[in-house]
């Protein structure tokens, strides 16, 4: 694996340069997502983060949309593109198609063939913990991946000047701001049902497929709390029994519109209803920022029960002790309703220089790639296995963060500081 600072080769430049104005409103956008991601938390338990800052909730680098809702397969796909973004349709479209239209072994045959004459493969990403997938990456098929790796916010910047100066040098994005990079035209549809079918929410014109994902969850102190007061709803926690016991991060406006989701869609609530319940919660938890945390403080006591919890973040702090009292599922498996999340994703690039190689990789890190980062630091993936994080629990009990709703920051977020405000 080589950085790719210091060994790529240059490529000549394949289209116009595009008018600046287009680059500026881009480097106003990545603005936006790094207030985006102070404001949902920057604690390193967001699902990675090469700098270590976390968030909207995914990695330190990562933001996070995409557009279905709850792992439901009756969604309907969302429109990513905006107003200005690119429409052509890439180099490597046609290429792509081909491997799009092929699955099972002869797929990974024709790619394994074509990749290894292209020789490499060029990887950007702001996601830690990737090392040990590219390396079994490398091993299994010999072929190079060239890396370049920072935070979300370099990276985004990065991929933004080299596409506006017709530099085409990346295959492969992977961080929850794939979402962004698809929304400005940069990316090409992913094709591979035997794949994505198991993702929840995966719709394929976000041109992302999941790897990991931010699952928010409420965890308790079996120490201060017997598991027989723990509701199966979170508006059990509206019980007046609870007030002084919680905490939540004042950040998670993310969280309240993936909550605010469910109820109102699956549980047939109203705003009203719905906001009622977040301005009794506010008033009975008192306010910690960051997911690790707030798992750290209830561990020490601070708390009884936490509402704004990455699943992560508890299961890290009992894989370092089996007997700590902390606990986001029941003795039965059971789990406190929602869980919401939101993903990080790849996206293979639709200037890709080798795009046969950009589509094993893909392949390879929604298969061996999400089993190795499941096993190595207790992320939730994408696709669940026995033994993993989400193991048993079925993907159309995780309800996914709407699309649209999250791409109107300043409308949800502004409500949900309101309502913790009035608290």
């Amino acid at each position: 694996m080589k950085s790719i600072a210091t060994t790529r080769r240059r490529r000549g430049i394949r289209n116009p340069v595009r008018p600046r104005n287009r680059i500026t409103r881009l480097l106003v956008l990545m603005l936006v997502l790094s207030m985006l991601a102070a404001a949902c938390g920057s604690d390193a338990d967001t699902t990675t983060t090469a700098a270590a800052s976390e968030p909207t909730p995914t990695t330190a680098a990562a933001s996070e949309p995409t557009p279905t809702t709850a792992g439901s397969s009756d969604t309907t796909s969302t429109t990513l593109l905006t107003d200005t973004a690119d429409t052509e349709r890439g180099t490597a479209a046609d290429a792509f198609d081909t491997y799009n239209a092929m699955t099972g072994q002869a797929r990974t045959d024709a790619l394994i063939a074509a990749a290894q004459e292209e020789g490499s493969v060029t990887f950007y990403t702001a996601s830690s913990g990737m090392d040990p997938v590219i390396e079994a990456f490398e091993d299994t098929y010999d072929l190079n991946v060239d890396v370049f790796a920072g935070t979300s916010d370099t990276v985004l910047q990065r991929i933004v000047q080299e596409f506006e100066a017709g530099f085409y040098g990346i295959d492969v994005f992977d961080d929850a701001e794939a979402y962004t990079i698809a929304r400005e035209g940069y990316t090409y549809e992913y094709i591979n049902p035997e794949l994505t079918e198991d993702i929840p929410g995966y719709d394929p014109a976000t041109h992302v497929a999941a790897t990991r994902l931010s699952v928010y969850t409420q965890a308790w102190n079996s120490d201060l709390v017997d598991e027989s007061e723990i509701p199966d709803s979170i508006d059990g926690f509206t019980d007046p029994k609870w007030d002084g016991r919680l905490s939540m991060d004042p950040r998670d406006w993310v969280w309240y519109i993936g909550v605010r989701d469910f109820y109102m869609n699956d549980k047939g609530w109203t705003d009203e209803q719905v906001d009622e319940m977040f301005a009794t919660l506010a008033s009975y938890a008192r306010y910690d920022k960051g997911h690790t945390t707030q798992a750290q403080l209830l561990l020490a006591g601070e708390f009884d029960a936490s509402l704004t919890v990455y699943t992560q973040s508890v299961d890290r702090e009992i894989e370092k002790d089996a007997e700590a009292p902390i606990h986001w599922r029941k003795a039965d498996g059971s789990w406190i309703e929602p869980l919401v999340f939101f993903p990080q994703g790849v996206t293979i690039m639709k200037n890709a220089p080798h795009p046969a190689a950009a589509m094993l990789f893909t392949d390879f890190l929604l298969t061996e790639g999400i089993r190795i980062l499941s096993q190595e630091d207790r992320t939730p993936t994408s696709i669940s296995f026995p033994g993993g994080p989400l193991d048993g629990i079925p993907k159309d009990d995780l309800h996914q963060v709407d699309f649209d709703l999250f791409f109107d920051r300043d409308t949800w977020a502004t409500r949900f500081d309101e309502l913790l405000r009035g608290n």
